[in-house]
C-alpha cells in the first residue's frame, strides 16, 4: 500500500471514528435530559401530590416558587393556579 492510499485510509477511518463518537455524545446527551425531565416530574408529582393532603407542604412549595421563579410568564402561570399571590405573597403568609 502507498503511503498516500494509507494516508486516505486511516483519514478515513477517523471520519468513521469521529462521526460513531458524535452519535453516541448526542446519544448520551439525550438520555440526560430524559432522565432529568423525569427527575423533574417525578419530584413534582409527589409534591403537589404531598401539598393536597399536607398545608405545610403547599406553604413550602409556594415559599420556593417565590423564590425560584422569576420569568414573568412563569410567575403568570403559577399565579393563575394559585400557586403564587398577584403581590408576591405566598398562602402562607
Amino acid at each position: 500500500m502507498q503511503p498516500k492510499d494509507k494516508m486516505e485510509t486511516l483519514l478515513q477511518r477517523r471520519a468513521k471514528l469521529e462521526k460513531q463518537i458524535a452519535t453516541l455524545e448526542a446519544r448520551r446527551k439525550a438520555q440526560e435530559r430524559k432522565d432529568d425531565t423525569r427527575l423533574k416530574v417525578l419530584i413534582g408529582a409527589a409534591l403537589l401530590a404531598d401539598a393536597k393532603i399536607n398545608d405545610e407542604t403547599a406553604v413550602l412549595i409556594m415559599e420556593v416558587l417565590e423564590r425560584a421563579i422569576t420569568a414573568e410568564r412563569d410567575r403568570a402561570f403559577l399565579i393563575s393556579k394559585g400557586w403564587l399571590k398577584e403581590n408576591g405573597e405566598n398562602a402562607g403568609q
